[in-house]
């Protein structure tokens, strides 16, 4: 946000017409254009939404995180957020609520938990972009307990169908009539 400070403008009316005291001002105004952008620059980086790269860095270093040169920031933002908020108890519908956060959507996974025969999970991920693996894989061992396997399987979509359903709706009064 940047802001545009005259300091003329504090000056009384009568010193406004006099050139050495607004020389000094206007002289001073590069110096709280910067006071003002650094003050924003630390107000950003106090939330993960609108950190910049050093805010980010912070945030990482604060968590343990090393992140790799290839990822961007909004893929560290993400992996941030992740770690940052999470919430215990650990149940079924929180990690998939999580996960839907982590890939994009509810659409993007599903879920098939045997804990009566297997005590395991099958997570399948629909989406031919591995990125998010390592963040998945750290996801699933914080929120699931070391006795359950898990198993993550991608299945990329390839092609498109039209499916058309149909139905029909038909309605009658039946009516008995009866002879006396």
């Amino acid at each position: 946000m940047k802001r545009e400070v005259d300091l003329v403008s504090y000056l009384p009316p009568f010193m406004q017409k006099y050139r050495e005291p607004v020389a000094a001002l206007e002289a001073e105004k590069p110096e709280f254009d910067l006071i003002w952008d650094s003050m924003d620059r630390i107000f950003y980086n106090r939330f993960i939404s609108t950190a910049d790269e050093y805010g980010i860095s912070r945030f990482e270093r604060m968590m343990g995180i090393v992140p790799s040169d290839a990822e961007t920031l909004e893929a560290r933002r993400l992996r941030v957020h992740s770690r940052w908020v999470n919430s215990i108890p650990y149940t079924i519908r929180v990690l998939a609520h999580k996960t839907a956060e982590l890939l994009g959507g509810n659409h993007n996974f599903s879920m098939h938990p045997d804990f009566r025969e297997a005590y395991g999970l099958l997570l399948v991920v629909y989406s031919s972009d591995d990125s998010l693996t390592d963040e998945l894989k750290y996801l699933l061992s914080v929120m699931i307990p070391e006795n359950i396997v898990t198993d993550i399987v991608y299945e990329t979509v390839t092609g498109r169908k039209e499916i058309y359903l149909g139905t029909v709706l038909e309605q009658a009064d039946i009516l008995e009539i009866r002879q006396r």
